[in-house]
């Protein structure tokens, strides 16, 4: 085949241009048609072929295909038709000489409550601001050894403002970052694509079997346009585009400072190492920040122990936790924490939409736990290894329940048990929580 056969095809499929290399790829492609016809093992095939190969409409598709074929073998390995082939290496070598950026991301959750959009800003990695959709701002500083977080909601005239303890100074858990650790090696081509008449290249890479990354390269700038992140095991992807590279903003959108005239609520989180023992009723008393509860003894309750752990649920800060064995062999906790008063709002609202189990005369109510037996396995758990002889794992029922406590002053207390219970001894165990008291 020559090149006027090849021009007179690409005229029949739509094409008028030829490109430069295609004698090169039409020769190689014959030659290597043409020889593995003369190493098939079956002689009649290339019979077959040449009769075939006679007819001038089946010329024409073929030398058609190997074109098509062509150019589709360029896109595939990772070249682009209107655009310069990428190297990750040089993708990784761009984005080291950026380290301010900001982007919008959008998170999408199989179930649960979904994240709104927002615009991300990183100055660096240890400053960093979030315009919310919802108008609301997110400002993160973890330059200090205690990193401080402050949420502002304009429209109301109110800030939150986050204290962590023990946390910084660290670095941002930064997703331009983490790809540009992503080695050539192991990272996939996926071809191109076009978005918004720009043609981009693509990458793939999956670290390991809780993350998938897809990023996709101007190759004009070898830096990302988009970003998804799959989270395999949370059925949750993040999409980060409209990338800018080395914005302007001025640095006081960055200051932790709330501005006058808000209203401001201040939550401390404590990511120091939390020491397991056991402590007395007026202990808890001291470390919380709302009413703290103790539990009368009981006749049924052959054994009562108070313990402070880590939290169960998030691995960090104090949890105040009343175990208690019934005689019937049940294993009882109760768990009380700074997070239920620091963000009791946002518990109230998921609580008042479950089942209200039990409500007492003194107006104690129980509700159900949407995941009450994870629930109840973590907290269980973390007894049996804060303090070993209380409750041993293996003795784990799938009975387990979880209640989520409302007293009449509104504190939020958790209630976990290995074995069902009756509501008389449920409501028995409740009207005893007493208020703990100086003194």
């Amino acid at each position: 085949m020559n090149r006027d056969n090849i021009e007179e095809i690409l005229k029949t499929i739509g094409t008028e241009d030829v490109p430069a290399d295609v004698d090169k790829i039409a020769q190689e492609t014959s030659n290597n048609f043409s020889r593995s016809i003369a190493e098939s093992s079956q002689p009649k095939q290339p019979i077959l072929l040449e009769q075939i190969m006679k007819s001038r409409i089946t010329k024409l598709a073929a030398a058609a295909v190997i074109v098509i074929a062509a150019l589709i073998g360029v896109h595939y390995l990772g070249g682009s038709i209107d655009g310069a082939s990428v190297a990750w290496s040089q993708v990784v070598e761009q984005l080291g000489n950026h380290v301010r950026y900001k982007c919008r991301q959008k998170v999408v959750r199989e179930q649960g409550p979904q994240i709104p959009t927002m615009q991300v800003y990183h100055l660096n990695l240890q400053q960093r601001r979030q315009e919310v959709e919802d108008g609301s701002i997110h400002i993160i500083d973890m330059r200090g050894e205690n990193a401080v977080t402050v949420e502002l909601h304009p429209d109301q005239k109110k800030a939150i403002v986050t204290n962590i303890i023990g946390l910084g100074p660290r670095k941002d858990p930064d997703i331009i970052d983490m790809v540009k650790r992503f080695e050539q090696e192991s990272t996939e081509r996926l071809g191109t694509k076009k978005v918004n008449g720009k043609t981009l290249q693509g990458f793939r890479h999956k670290p390991n079997e809780y993350n998938d990354f897809t990023v996709w390269v101007d190759p004009a700038t070898k830096l990302p346009v988009e970003i998804e992140i799959k989270h395999l095991n949370t059925g949750q992807t993040l999409f980060l585009d409209e990338f800018a590279f080395d914005f302007e903003l001025d640095p006081s959108a960055f200051s932790t400072e709330v501005p006058e005239g808000y209203e401001i609520k201040t939550i401390t989180h404590d990511h120091r190492p939390v020491e397991s023992k056991e402590i007395t009723a007026e202990d808890i008393r001291a470390e919380l920040n709302h009413t703290a509860y103790t539990v009368k003894k009981l006749p049924w309750i052959e054994k009562l122990i108070i313990i402070q752990t880590v939290d169960p649920l998030n691995l960090m800060g104090k949890a105040f936790m009343t175990g208690i064995l019934s005689e019937d062999g049940n294993h009882i906790i109760i768990d009380q924490s700074n997070t239920h008063s620091d963000y009791k709002e946002a518990m109230m609202q998921w609580i008042l939409k479950e089942q209200l189990v039990l409500e007492t005369p003194s107006g104690v109510k129980l509700y159900t736990h949407p995941k009450g037996s994870e629930y109840a396995r973590l907290f269980l758990d973390g007894f049996a290894k804060a303090y070993p002889g209380f409750f041993d794992m293996a003795n784990l029922s799938e009975e387990r329940f979880t209640r989520m406590i409302v007293m009449p002053d509104g504190t939020i207390l958790g209630f976990s048990a290995n074995q069902q219970m009756s509501n008389e001894r449920l409501q028995e165990l409740v009207e005893s929580l007493v208020e703990i008291k100086a003194g």
